[in-house]
């Protein structure tokens, strides 16, 4: 993981993926990290670099309280995708990010609010504000 003065990048080995921390999670991210260690943030008491099953296991481990529904490793997926796509960020960038083809983000389309009139004319104008 690298912390730049811009953003929090996560170093996934074995991916070529550009992986940028949300906004949002970069100050628990970074103070999760122990950056002069070689211990893993996700599951750091794991033995195997590429462990398989990883978020599975994790999810299975922590279950939520209070009725909620059990989390899903594809769920979790599915609503970050949607969250990007909901930020309008090009379709490229979070296909690539997602390690999948732009055309197969398709299917969460459906899940992405509409953009209002203002905001599509403004869009298709090509004005951002």
């Amino acid at each position: 993981m690298v912390v730049e003065p811009s953003a929090v990048v996560v170093n996934a080995s074995g991916t070529e993926r550009l992986i940028v921390c949300r906004a949002a999670w970069e100050d628990v991210l970074a103070g999760a990290a122990d950056t002069d260690s070689d211990t893993f943030v996700f599951r750091s008491r794991r033995a195997a670099r590429h462990a398989k099953n990883l978020f599975s296991s994790w999810t299975a481990r922590h279950q939520p309280t209070g009725g909620l529904p059990a989390l899903s490793v594809r769920r979790l997926r599915a609503s970050w995708i949607v969250e990007l796509l909901t930020a309008r960020i090009d379709l490229g960038v979070v296909a690539a990010a997602a390690g999948m083809s732009a055309s197969a983000l398709a299917r969460y389309s459906h899940f992405v609010p509409t953009l209002d009139k203002q905001t599509a004319v403004a869009l298709l104008r090509g004005r951002t504000g």
